[in-house]
């Protein structure tokens, strides 16, 4: 009896083993596209200490995995911006840029122009303060 069990459980394997043999298995990476207004909440969660909270945000709104909202939490702690949803904002960033300063909103007008234009932050903060100073 045992030895009928084994032979069975050995068919079941090899069956299983040779559907498999089939199968191509394809792996796209596809980048996370967060809007800057969340990076810049998120990123102000982060400075005032409530990393767990900044997950939880990113979480809900990239729906994305818990892992992969810690990575771009810890990302945005260490300094780096992600990726905005591809062509979102005009090439000429000064009317949304405006835009966040009239609500208030100037880290995330930093946050758009290092995310657009590829500049650090002090580049960035150069532009925005351009910006303010010529309205």
């Amino acid at each position: 009896m045992i030895l009928v069990a084994i032979l069975l459980l050995a068919s079941v394997l090899a069956v299983m083993m040779w559907r498999r043999r089939n199968r191509v298995t394809v792996r796209v990476e596809i980048p996370l596209f967060m809007p800057v207004e969340i990076q810049a909440e998120a990123h102000d969660l982060i400075e005032a200490g409530e990393f767990d909270q900044a997950v939880i945000l990113i979480r809900k709104a990239g729906q994305v995995s818990r892992f992969e909202a810690w990575q771009t939490a810890s990302a945005l702690r260490d300094g780096f911006v992600g990726s905005d949803f591809p062509a979102r904002w005009p090439e000429d960033l000064a009317e949304p840029v405006g835009r966040f300063l009239d609500e208030g909103r100037r880290k995330a007008a930093v946050f758009l122009v290092r995310v657009e234009k590829g500049m650090d932050a002090e580049r960035a903060e150069q532009f925005v303060s351009a910006i303010e100073s010529a309205r």
